[in-house]
C-alpha cells in the first residue's frame, strides 16, 4: 500500500511543564521526580518518580517511549509509591532525552492511568527545543491508519530503515498527525511504517511503509 506523508510544521517549541496525572483526580499524582523535568547536565543513570498513592505498571515496554531511541530498553521497576527507570544504555553526551510514559503507570487498586506524563532532561548544558510535525494519510484511499509509527533517521542511506534503529519515533494521534519535540538542529529523513514487533524497522514487502520525498531540517519552515 502507498502512504503519503504531509509535513505540516518544522519549528521551535516553547518549553512547557509536562502534564502528568492532573486531568483525572482519581489517578495517582506525581509528588517528586529526580531529576526534575528539564534538568540540564544530567549525570545519573536513572529517573525516580514518587506518587501520592501505590502504583502499578501497565505494559511498560509498549507504553514507555524514550527518545533518542536506545538499543536496550531500560529496567523499569515499581515499589509502593515509587517508579524507577534505570537506563541500560550509556547516555550520550550533550543530548536531550524525552521520556513519554503514555499509559505506563496506573494506580494499584482501580487502574486509573497517569496520563500525559512526559519528562525531558539533557546530559549537556542546554535543552534542544526544535519540533517537527505532519500528517500521514493512505494515498490510495485518503483514509487514516493511526496504528502507524513515524520515525526519523539521520543516515541518508535507503538501507538505514532496514538495518538500523531510527534516532526518533512517535505515534499518530486520532487525526493521523504526528509531532516530534525537543529535536536538535540538523537534517532528518522521515518514514512511516507499521511497527511490527516493536523493531522500528522495515522488514517485509507486506508492511505498510512510506517516506518523505526529501530530507527535512529541524528549525526551518516548510
Amino acid at each position: 500500500s502507498v502512504i503519503k506523508i504531509q509535513l505540516l510544521t518544522v519549528g521551535c517549541a516553547n518549553m512547557m511543564p509536562p502534564e502528568g496525572g492532573l486531568r483525572d483526580t482519581l489517578a495517582p499524582q506525581l509528588l517528586k521526580a529526580t531529576p526534575a523535568d528539564s534538568t540540564r547536565n544530567f549525570k545519573d543513570d536513572r529517573l525516580i518518580l514518587i506518587f501520592d498513592e501505590f502504583v502499578d505498571l501497565n505494559n511498560v515496554q509498549q507504553n514507555l517511549l524514550i527518545t533518542p531511541l536506545q538499543q536496550a530498553f531500560p529496567d523499569v521497576q515499581y515499589k509502593l509509591r515509587t517508579v524507577t527507570v534505570k537506563f541500560r544504555d550509556t547516555l550520550e553526551p550533550n543530548t536531550t532525552y524525552t521520556l513519554n510514559f503514555s499509559n505506563a503507570i496506573k494506580d494499584i487498586n482501580e487502574g486509573n492511568v497517569v496520563k500525559n506524563l512526559t519528562f525531558v532532561f539533557s546530559t549537556g548544558p542546554s535543552l534542544d527545543s526544535l519540533t517537527l510535525g505532519g500528517k500521514v494519510i493512505l494515498a490510495e484511499t485518503g483514509k487514516l491508519d493511526t496504528t502507524l509509527t513515524v520515525i526519523l533517521h539521520k543516515n541518508p542511506n535507503d538501507s538505514a530503515v532496514v538495518n538500523e534503529k531510527p534516532r526518533y519515533a512517535t505515534s499518530l494521534n486520532s487525526a493521523g498527525e504526528f509531532r516530534f519535540t525537543n529535536l536538535p538542529a540538523g537534517k532528518f529523513y522521515v518514514y512511516a511504517l507499521k511497527n511490527e514487533g516493536g523493531s522500528y524497522r522495515y522488514q517485509s514487502a507486506k508492511q505498510l511503509f512510506a517516506f518523505a520525498d526529501s530530507a527535512v531540517t529541524a528549525g526551518s519552515s516548510q
